[in-house]
């Protein structure tokens, strides 16, 4: 504005309006801008020279430009304007386009007649956006769904929302000034919960917590507490936001599934475990009453619980069969869907029970199958309404879990029922098992019967072989064709029992002489050939008698004293039949013991090794020794080999006594190779059982290690009879021992069932011929032959063939003649502890002997 249009009160204002912090515009009666000032610049974005001598038009928004000039005008002629003299807040274009949010005043000039305005702008953007942040925020708390609590720091509430009043039924001013514990469920946890409330509230990171809490009609609900304290810029909690979230219908159905699930796995019966979860549905829901059905095997519906569903309704339901038009349970279990009847009344499915469901109060229904993993409806869970509605959501979630727990309860109690009924009879043969005889074989007892009472206990003769040529369903076959045998040949009032793998009990009575005849008579039709595939294969058994009450009074002891009397004819060759003695029982009694003091050796130690030298047919030179276990007890004396390894194997102490054998010998040769004694290898003997365990290899290479000799100086011996027991797992742990460098030796061959193709794809090095084949070596032309015949075979196969039990030159000039590789036997040495075998090496002179 030129400086001479100024009248001395212009001239003291303006430069105070240039200074001030608000933005100051002045126009003149002509609508031109007179005055601009640095703030205005700043908040425009512009500089003066833009706006002075222009029409205030540039710095109104554009949409209301055309008019604006017509508003100024009006307030002129007649001081009218809403605006004038007050201020109130408009959003701003600046000249580049952005804009900002300003509280405007307006004031009114009058000078020498002539009407201007003054503008006094001031930004406030940042109170218009914290405004609306703070609307948006209110709008979520007032609308969202969870409660939402403010507490002071004295845990006094200070705020709640709609949604509190909603979930709990307090108005604000209910609650108010009061603490948390107004909603707790006001028993005797509450102390508890507010302790930990009180402690959570420390934590700046938040907490959650959930809580039993109760509705102001008294109905407990659960809700998820989650608290985020808000603290002082010095540290101290300022207030305390509190969210909580309705989680009653999640926390049921968590609870119902849990506990259901715990009442399934105990020994609470079917019926037990359908009541309670009948029960906890209708107690939390609302108008309901659910029921449970099965489906029996003639397609009838079977209440299993019915909670409060009248009696009357239920014993309707219990004689229905099921099918389309037999209410909504029935079709479910018909059709495997779910039925749906909204309205009773006036469904057809309803028609022949709707007068019967009105009359007891029952409006509508929902059916849902129970169906089980095979596809097969088991049951119908229903629920029952007192009004005429559709299922709603919180019952569609309690039937889904309900669902899930009813096919588990069900499907357990049909596996309980089967497994029960597996349990007392044997599925291959019919017959009843071991433990329907423990069950029944008292009560049979006191029956009056014609003479004594007596139990034949039948086992098979090397049953096992029969399996291990011809595989277990050829063995399974033969079990099924004696079965049938023995049950066609005994009496009408005997009982015959499947009491074993290759065991069966027969249950007769009479003199003991009908027990004598019985057992000729089915020792006799066992004897026959049957029929293996294209083999004809006959085979034994050998039977012990027990007899009420001379060899017990009690149904166990008369089992255990008829099994022993079989063990003791199986010890006289198998193939007869042996009455109970008190001797038996005492041998029993011995083998027990016997087995307890190996136990009680093996722990301490107390078994030995002695060695076996082997030599070279021919030059007589060191090839070996062979290391084989000893047991002198210090009360029951020295047992023999035979007699401890056969306890060891029917009590699996085998296993311990070979890995002890296997370390007790590498470490004699350890001993051996640091003195410099010659011995070239030591054979250890492994059982079936130690070819069980994948881990023999790992086991064999920890020796290695462990004692520090060559693996080439360790031989492995297993039976013929190990690599026929499960040949593949056999011949996976052999090539590991051979890729570590051991050797392996088959021991006994010709004794057992192998064939020659299992012979040529076994990973051994050395065959040896049992020293029964010695008897006879001499004379008998047969003998010699298969001796030739093996000792051919295993040459050819590029194996080392060894022969065992030598006894004399003549066996050894025999075997020099055919060509076998190594001896061992009496003729050279008996077994010897390592001193005594070092001192044999010292005076042994190898003897040459060339072929006759």
């Amino acid at each position: 504005m030129p400086r001479d249009t100024l009248d001395d009160t212009q001239v003291t204002v303006l430069p105070a309006l240039e200074q001030t912090i608000l933005g100051v515009v002045l126009i003149d009666e002509t609508n031109t801008v007179t005055f601009f000032n640095s703030a205005a610049e700043r908040l425009w974005n512009c500089t003066r020279a833009d706006v002075l001598g222009r029409n205030v038009n540039v710095l109104v928004p554009r949409k209301i430009r055309s008019s604006h000039d017509d508003l100024i005008k009006h307030n002129r002629d007649t001081g009218i304007n809403k605006i004038v003299g007050t201020s109130r807040e408009v959003q701003v274009e600046r000249f580049d386009g952005t804009s900002f949010w300003a509280e405007l005043s307006l004031s009114r000039i009058s000078v020498s007649g002539k009407i201007g305005y003054m503008a006094l702008i001031r930004d406030i953007s940042q109170e218009v956006a914290d405004r609306e942040k703070i609307r948006l925020l209110s709008l979520v708390v007032r609308e969202t769904d969870r409660g939402v609590v403010i507490l002071d720091p004295e845990f006094r509430l200070i705020y709640v929302n709609r949604a509190f009043t909603d979930m709990f039924g307090y108005e604000p001013s209910h609650v108010i000034g009061h603490g948390l514990s107004v909603i707790l469920a006001g028993d005797t946890t509450d102390i508890s919960t507010l302790n930990q409330l009180h402690a959570g509230a420390q934590n700046d990171k938040g907490f959650t917590l959930d809580i039993r809490a109760r509705h102001k009609n008294g109905r407990d609900i659960w809700v998820s507490a989650t608290m985020n304290p808000v603290f002082e810029d010095h540290g101290d909690i300022e207030n305390i936001v509190v969210v909580l979230t309705d989680i009653t219908e999640n926390h049921f159905l968590e609870t119902l599934q849990r506990d259901a699930l715990e009442a399934i796995s105990s020994d609470l019966s079917l019926r037990e475990i359908m009541d309670f979860i009948c029960r906890r549905i209708e107690n939390n829901g609302l108008d309901v009453m659910p029921a449970i059905f099965t489906v029996d095997n003639s397609s009838k519906l079977k209440c299993v619980d019915r909670a409060s569903l009248p009696l009357s309704l239920v014993e309707l339901f219990d004689s229905l069969e099921i099918g389309p038009d037999v209410g909504s349970s029935g079709v479910a279990a018909y059709t495997g869907k779910s039925i749906t009847s909204p309205d009773i009344e006036i469904d057809p499915k309803w028609l022949t029970l709707r007068s019967a469901a009105m009359r007891n109060g029952i409006r509508a229904a929902w059916a849902t199958p129970i169906v089980l993993r095979g596809g097969r409806v088991a049951g119908v869970f229903t629920l029952y309404f007192r009004t005429k509605r559709q299922p709603q959501s919180w019952c569609q979630k309690a039937v889904s879990a309900s669902l899930h727990l009813c096919t588990l309860a069900l499907e357990r109690y049909e596996a309980k029922e089967h497994i029960a009924k597996l349990s007392h009879f044997d599925t291959l043969t019919g017959l009843p098992n071991r433990m329907w005889l423990r069950q029944h074989l008292d009560k049979m007892l006191r029956r009056p019967t014609r003479g004594n009472f007596m139990l034949l206990s039948l086992g098979l003769d090397n049953f096992k072989n029969i399996n291990d040529v011809f595989g277990h369903a050829a063995g399974d076959d033969l079990i099924s064709y004696i079965a049938t045998q023995l049950r066609d040949a005994i009496g009408i009032d005997d009982t015959i029992v499947r009491s074993g793998g290759d065991q069966f009990t027969i249950i007769t009575s009479g003199i003991q002489q009908h027990a004598s005849s019985l057992s000729d008579m089915v020792l006799r039709l066992l004897s026959q050939p049957m029929q293996v595939g294209d083999v004809s294969v006959t085979f034994s058994a050998s039977i012990g008698i027990s007899v009420y009450p001379e060899n017990g009074e009690a149904g166990e002891t008369l089992l255990k004293h008829a099994e022993t009397a079989m063990f003791q004819a199986k010890a006289h060759g198998g193939a007869n039949y042996c009455f109970f003695s008190p001797k038996m029982n005492q041998q029993a009694t011995d083998r027990l013991i016997l087995a307890a003091a190996l136990r009680d050796a093996i722990a301490h130690d107390r078994l030995r090794l002695v060695y076996q030298p082997q030599v070279h047919a021919r030059t007589g030179k060191m090839y070996g020794v062979e290391a084989l276990s000893r047991w002198n007890d210090p009360t029951l004396g020295f047992i023999s080999p035979a007699r401890f390894i056969a306890v060891a194997e029917e009590t699996g102490q085998i296993e311990a006594i070979g890995k002890w054998s296997m370390r007790a010998a590498c470490r004699q040769m350890a001993e051996w190779i640091r003195d410099g004694i010659d011995v070239p290898t030591v054979s250890v003997n492994l059982s079936p059982l130690h070819f069980r365990d994948e881990k023999l290899p790992e086991f064999v290479a920890e020796v290695l290690e462990e004692t520090g000799i060559p693996p080439a100086r360790l031989m492995v011996e297993i039976t013929e009879s190990t690599m026929i027991d499960n040949y593949d797992r056999t011949i996976k742990a052999a090539q590991a021992l051979r890729e570590l460098g051991v050797g392996m030796s088959m021991d006994d061959f010709g004794t057992g069932f192998s064939s020659l193709s299992n012979l040529a794809g076994l990973p051994v090095n050395e065959v040896k011929i049992d020293r029964s084949f010695m008897n006879g070596l001499e004379t008998v032309d047969k003998v010699r032959s298969v001796v030739t015949a093996v000792i051919r075979i295993g040459q050819s196969l590029g194996m080392t063939v060894v022969a065992e039990g030598v006894e004399h030159e003549e066996q050894r000039q025999i075997l020099v003649n055919m060509d076998c590789d190594v001896l061992q036997g009496y003729m050279f040495s008996k077994p010897l502890a390592s001193d005594d075998l070092i001192t044999w090496l010292a005076g042994y002179t190898p003897k040459e002997i060339a072929p006759a």
